[in-house]
């Protein structure tokens, strides 16, 4: 009796230990699939990103038309863009060699807690950014007239430089004494910027379309150009601004509201690949802002489409490009010289191979 018990306890034993290894290795399996994934997408978006960004930074090194960096809201869209770009270019391929580390069983030699800060630090400042250049928007939109006097470089400078200096310090305070409280205090921020760029988005449609309707009260014909152009700008400026809240609002959410309910929902605790996946779409925001907003611009527009004159400009008249271009040229004409001197040749030779024939028939004839 003792043995049959034995002998059932022990194959009781061996079951739960082959159970156990095979959810271990399904486990294992699923953490390398989910950090493989991760480190996939984070390569793919640090190629986008660091492009997208790294050409709004040139164009406005570049500056073309000298009218970029004189201008309050090419210098607010150039440290937006210096910020994605680190995002990109610094931040984006770590984050894809730590979580390739952990898909294939490696220990990673960058730590964690400074990985976490960084994070939070780039894309911090990053939204803190776009929240400034939607107040620019907004106050150009709104208050035209004065828009000189209250938007100017030295008052961008000082916005740019509190921006990155109140991030620092903030995560320098929670990275020593607040790590207990990380997470409320970034999605209090979070929270913070959402609802001010949102409520920015909205009141720059509703200052465009009073603005169209004040046109039309004062314009006696309703054809009236003024009022014609000021309906198509409201019209252009509102899809634009609804298509940019819109992504913006895709891209940071879903991983927020996650972010905000992960410690009291069981289910987002069991699912916790979820999170992991949705924080590539929060950083995504920072490959799409050039897109969006950037290159929208009129003078980035301008400066684009100069740079771009420019390079086709050169390559047609390059040297090597004449010398490439007349190389080509000369053997097309040789080769149709040549063509047509067989051409003849073929029709002397008929000609002459004919001659004989015909004279025989006339003879005969």
């Amino acid at each position: 009796m003792d043995f049959n018990a034995t002998n059932s306890t022990l194959s009781n034993a061996t079951k739960s230990s082959s159970l156990l290894k095979g959810s271990w290795h399904m486990h294992r399996e699923f953490i390398y699939k989910v950090y493989l994934t991760r480190g996939i997408l984070d390569i793919s978006m640090a190629l986008i990103t660091a492009f997208s960004n790294g050409l709004v930074i040139f164009l406005f090194l570049k500056d073309p038309k000298k009218c970029l960096r004189p201008s309050p809201t090419s210098l607010l869209v150039a440290s937006l863009a210096l910020v994605d770009f680190l995002v990109g270019s610094a931040l984006e391929p770590t984050d894809a060699y730590y979580n390739l580390s952990i898909a294939f069983g490696k220990k990673s030699s960058i730590n964690r807690k400074d990985m976490q800060s960084a994070t939070a630090y780039l894309l911090l400042c990053s939204m803190l950014l776009l929240m400034l250049l939607t107040f620019d928007r907004h106050t150009a939109v709104s208050r035209p007239i004065q828009y000189s006097q209250r938007i100017t470089k030295k008052k961008v400078y000082f916005s740019v430089v509190f921006v990155c200096s109140y991030c620092a310090l903030l995560i320098f305070v929670i990275r020593n004494w607040g790590e207990a409280f990380r997470n409320e205090v970034f999605c209090g921020h979070v929270d913070l910027v959402l609802v001010i760029t949102t409520a920015l988005f909205g009141h720059i449609v509703y200052s465009l379309r009073r603005q169209t309707s004040k046109l039309k009260r004062l314009s006696v014909n309703s054809d009236d150009v003024f009022v014609v152009q000021a309906s198509e700008r409201e019209r252009k400026v509102t899809l634009t601004l609804a298509f940019m809240l819109v992504v913006f609002l895709a891209c940071t959410m879903p991983w927020f509201l996650m972010m905000q309910i992960f410690d009291y929902c069981k289910l987002c605790q069991k699912n916790w690949w979820v999170l992991k996946l949705l924080f590539i779409l929060f950083q995504a925001n920072c490959a799409f802002n050039p897109f969006l907003c950037t290159l929208r611009l009129p003078r980035y527009k301008v400066a684009l489409k100069c740079i771009l004159a420019r390079c086709a400009f050169s390559r047609r008249f390059s040297p090597s490009w004449r010398y490439r271009r007349a190389y080509q040229l000369k053997k097309r004409f040789s080769n149709t010289a040549n063509l047509q001197g067989s051409g003849k040749k073929e029709s002397s030779s008929s000609s002459v191979a004919l001659a004989p024939v015909l004279t025989q028939y006339q003879l005969r004839s």
